[in-house]
């Protein structure tokens, strides 16, 4: 959800930051709910593995089905513009696909659904390459039949890099701008420095994602990259949080009806012009399960899909040209056509069903009028944000780009 990328132009510097091109994955099938991607077991963990060894990254998903069926789970290596490229023998050590064959039916759940996991590298699964990467999970052994896709990342962390944020006064914005930059020493002189990419990406803002290609040479031997103060990231408004780990009136939620099938929640109307409270754990942009539902032994395979009823106040109560729309963690932060919201001319709002897993989820709202998405981007600036600096060396002998190190660092 970080915004796209702005440039500088000046006499003497040319345009220095840009966002990477090739960000395309495919979008979700209906039947899909639930994707978490993450490393080890940590849910609001980043998709980083370390070329070699290091914590496995797992997959977790449901199939919204009384019944299961394997499914293919196939891995592209993809440059540092997002472009797939290489032959899997190039970037691969074992398999091009392998088969998710860890799948169970949902346990007593009124709505019944499909839960699988995955994890690797496995026997089967193992990588040679570090870099950008894609997954994509399909009907088995039918590549083309997509249900969705999801990137992660390699690292050879061969390169120590030192990352510092700083706070800076950008003119037109309310609140500070952070200004991350990343200095380190190219491990061999024989490298061409202007041959290193680095990127900055806020969250899970991988398509949003900052690229600086120019860098500082007034500390050499080591080079340093930075954003521009006018590039830098600009406060994001803190997003929506909703706890469902129990289902009961308090906090957020309204109402429930628990003798309904699905199960339905009403949370207390959102305002424009007001914003998220800010006061919400920090899910890093992706949704808790195992660790957000305490009453029972098993969310993954017992916690309920529920119909979650959200209402958005505008700007004096009236609507706005255009759609508006609620994405989060359980749409993959897409702006759905199944999540436009409805006026609703008698209460002076917007509202919408979302259905949502046991757990705890962040939401945000998004319209196409202009003037009431700086509304809604005025809020309460979130208090917490990951940022990652991810170095790419472009390598002429792979005909690729190496990820070389990777870099977060938390602000609060």
């Amino acid at each position: 959800m970080s915004g796209c990328a702005a440039s500088e132009e000046t006499r003497d510097r040319p345009e220095r930051t840009r966002a990477p091109k090739g960000f395309q994955l495919a979008t979700d099938v209906d039947e899909v709910a639930s994707v978490q991607l993450h490393a080890g077991s940590g849910e609001t963990a980043l998709p980083i593995l370390q070329l070699g060894m290091g914590v496995p990254l797992r997959l977790a998903f449901d199939i919204m089905s009384s019944r299961g069926r394997p499914l293919t789970v196939t891995f592209y290596h993809a440059n540092k513009e997002w472009k797939r490229d290489l032959m899997p023998a190039e970037y691969l050590s074992g398999f091009h696909r392998d088969d998710i064959m860890d799948y169970r039916s949902s346990r007593a759940t009124f709505v019944d659904y499909v839960h699988y996991e995955y994890e690797f590298p496995n026997a089967t699964i193992d990588f040679r390459l570090s870099g950008n990467y894609i997954l994509r999970v399909s009907e088995q052994g039918r590549e083309d039949e997509v249900l969705f896709e999801r990137a992660f990342f390699i690292s050879e962390q061969s390169t120590p890099v030192d990352m510092r944020i700083e706070n800076v006064l950008v003119a037109g914005r309310q609140y500070s701008s952070i200004q991350p930059f990343v200095r380190f020493a190219p491990p061999d002189p024989t490298i061409n420095i202007f041959d290193y990419t680095v990127c900055f990406v806020r969250d899970t803002g991988y398509a949003s994602s900052r690229c600086v290609d120019n860098p500082s040479l007034d500390m050499r031997p080591d080079v340093r990259y930075y954003l521009e103060p006018r590039e830098s990231f600009a406060p994001q408004t803190a997003p929506y949080y909703v706890n469902l780990g129990d289902i009961r009136t308090g906090g957020r939620i309204e109402r429930t009806n628990q003798q309904s099938i699905p199960w339905q929640v009403s949370i207390e109307p959102d305002y424009a012009d007001l914003g998220a409270s800010g006061v919400a754990p920090f899910l890093n942009g992706q949704s808790l399960i195992r660790g957000g539902v305490r009453s029972m032994p098993d969310p993954d395979y017992s916690g309920e899909y529920i119909d979650v009823t959200l209402r958005l106040v505008p700007p004096n109560q009236a609507p706005v040209p255009g759609d508006v729309f609620v994405l989060g963690t359980f749409s993959n932060w897409e702006a759905r056509t199944e999540n436009v919201m409805q006026w609703n001319p008698s209460e002076g709002w917007y509202e919408g069903v979302v259905s949502m897993k046991q757990g705890q989820h962040e939401y945000r709202y998004a319209s196409s009028d202009p003037s009431f998405q700086q509304s809604l981007a005025a809020g309460v600036p979130q208090v917490e944000n990951l940022f990652t600096t991810f170095v790419y060396l472009n390598d002429i002998t792979r005909q690729t780009d190496r990820l070389v190190a990777v870099q977060g660092m938390l602000t609060r």
